[in-house]
């Protein structure tokens, strides 16, 4: 299996080609990340790209790798400053946000979207009878299961199904309390005379197609310059790319110095959505035990999620491409300390610099600092 995966991301790489050159207007990067759609994902960057520019602009690179690329937002940031970007993600249903952000042009209009929308029926299949009560409502749940049907009777080319899938990821976010999957806690949405103190109960109650047509709204704003194609891999383990890039970015997991706060990893957050990314095959792999309807993850992805497992896998990624500009973003008070990687960075770059920023995430009550490694090669 990991033969046949590394077969398809050098395939994908291999494949990457290069467009005519045409004149455009250079837009500065600063101006071009204002304008980058707006994200409900767990440990976005997307707050942060103008620190994290500031201390990548100076960087000599052409050609990067973006692992654990997640929303997209920093492919986009590379994308804007015209480098040749590579983007890689351990979950499917990334894959078709990355497709969809990073595309030069918009797969299908906003009429074709609404005609779509109009097309759906409601129906009873996988997501109406196993997550009855878990996260939508039983109306809801036909809903998605119909839109799902229509998806699949459109007979769509894959970017249009990317696309589709890309806009329904993005109105579960909105409708789910914490705009997570880790807890079947429809009651959170759903008890009257609740005073609450987080999420917005007008915008839980609108409808999915409500808030798929407000995510397409967004995308036409990117405009970004045309720039070489971006080389998008297959889901797989990270530790499987090979090395040559200019410059990699990498994002892990942050582990929790105590194991158990790390139950919730980001397979249990967003398995929902990688659930909607193999549809055809979600049904059987559910775990009927499960009070969430969780499937299994693959087994290194368990491991880059585990205080026993995560180092040595951060440890050997960062090896296999020491000869690249490495840049690492964290938080403090993580596992491995910032201590054992500033060392692990000196005793393998020629120069290294650290950089912090204050970031504190809505769902945390602690008070945390980013950090940003940069190694260059020795």
């Amino acid at each position: 299996m990991e033969a046949a995966i590394v077969r398809q991301i050098n395939r994908c790489v291999r494949e990457q080609e290069t467009p005519a050159v045409s004149l455009q207007l250079i837009e500065p990067v600063t101006e071009s990340i204002a304008r980058f759609p707006s994200t409900r994902y767990y440990g976005s960057k997307r707050k942060l790209l103008g620190w994290m520019y500031r201390h990548l602009a100076g960087l000599r690179f052409e050609t990067v790798l973006d692992a654990f690329g997640g929303t997209g937002s920093v492919s986009l940031l590379f994308k804007a400053m015209r480098k040749r970007v590579t983007y890689h993600d351990g979950m499917r249903f990334n894959a078709d946000v990355a497709q969809t952000l990073l595309a030069d042009d918009l797969a299908f209009t906003r009429a074709e979207l609404e005609a779509l929308l109009e097309s759906v029926t409601p129906c009873t299949a996988t997501i109406a009878r196993r997550f009855d009560g878990v996260f939508f409502t039983a109306a809801e749940n036909r809903w998605l299961d119909g839109f799902i049907k229509a998806l699949a009777e459109a007979m769509l080319s894959d970017k249009h199904i990317a696309l589709a899938r890309y806009l329904l990821y993005q109105a579960c976010l909105k409708k789910r309390p914490f705009n997570l999957f880790h807890r079947a806690n429809l009651g959170l949405r759903t008890k009257s005379g609740v005073k609450r103190s987080f999420g917005n109960a007008v915008t839980w109650e609108r409808s999915f197609a409500h808030h798929m047509v407000q995510a397409y709204d967004e995308l036409p704003r990117l405009a970004l310059p045309r720039t070489p194609s971006v080389t998008i891999l297959p889901a797989s383990d990270p530790n499987l790319i090979s090395p040559g890039y200019d410059l990699v970015y990498v994002d892990p997991p942050y582990i929790n110095r105590e194991q158990r706060y790390n139950r919730d990893d980001y397979w249990r957050r967003y398995h929902f959505l990688e659930g909607l990314a193999c549809y055809p095959h979600w049904d059987a792999q559910i775990d009927p035990a499960s009070d969430i309807g969780l499937f299994p993850a693959p087994d290194w992805f368990g491991e880059w999620s585990r205080i026993g497992t995560f180092k040595d896998r951060l440890f050997a990624f960062i090896d296999a491409h020491r000869n690249s500009i490495v840049v690492l973003s964290y938080v403090s008070g993580a596992h491995p300390s910032e201590a054992e990687l500033k060392t692990h960075f000196e005793d393998r770059f020629a120069e290294v610099s650290v950089h912090s920023a204050p970031h504190h995430h809505a769902l945390s009550k602690s008070r945390k600092r980013e950090l940003l490694f940069i190694g260059r090669p020795k």
